[in-house]
């Protein structure tokens, strides 16, 4: 049985783009779908509903500091109709000027403090999810090279894997075997009877409170 020279699973760009890349004849070539491994890992399931969680948390929070800002506007404006109102004595006019001038200062304040917020949050929830998925992408790969080996692979490519513009890094690849739903078996083989039954059904998706 042949080593398994390399597992070229996320990296398939690199191999392809390399001039020193020539197939052997007798090259035994597998493939996968990373993308769909992933999403029907049995532990991607608890993670996946975590991460919804937190996107709920993050959407409902960032609604209601939206609604408080929007309060402030109207406030603001009805402040200002009062002091355009002819029948008020100029001082009166002037004080609620001065008020839709305070409100509409604090308005915009929470407002810039929302957008900081929400970008935090954004910034910190991708960060999670990236480190959190990449742990299960990396336990995958290790079972992807166990196969490999065992099986005699010289190279297991990535079929999810695209470019910047979203096209397919590889298209093609001759005789080549779809290994996607071997993995799929061997990934979940220690899976909860529960978790075994329901993996994959979420998808990956792109934290919580203050």
């Amino acid at each position: 049985m042949k080593p398994f020279k390399i597992i070229a699973v996320l990296f398939s760009a690199l191999i392809m783009a390399s001039s020193s890349f020539a197939q052997d004849k007798n090259d035994k070539i597998g493939t996968v779908n990373m993308q769909k491994l992933l999403a029907k890992y049995h532990k991607s399931t608890a993670v996946l509903e975590t991460f919804k969680g937190y996107e709920t948390q993050i959407v409902e929070r960032n609604k209601t500091k939206a609604e408080e800002v929007g309060a402030l506007i109207a406030e603001a404006t009805e402040a200002q109709k009062k002091a355009e109102t002819p029948s008020f004595s100029r001082e009166k006019k002037e004080q609620f000027f001065r008020e839709a001038q305070s409100i509409r200062a604090e308005a915009k304040a929470r407002e810039d403090a929302r957008i900081a917020w929400i970008t935090r949050k954004k910034t910190a929830f991708s960060e999670k999810q990236a480190v959190e998925l990449g742990v299960l992408r990396k336990e995958i790969m290790g079972m992807v090279r166990e196969l490999g080996d065992a099986e005699g692979y010289d190279y297991i490519f990535d079929k999810s894997g695209s470019s910047g513009a979203a096209i397919p890094i590889l298209s093609y690849t001759k005789d080549a075997t779809s290994l996607t739903e071997i993995m799929l078996e061997r990934i979940n083989r220690d899976a909860p009877e529960e978790s075994a039954e329901g993996a994959g059904q979420g998808k990956p998706e792109g934290s919580g409170e203050e």
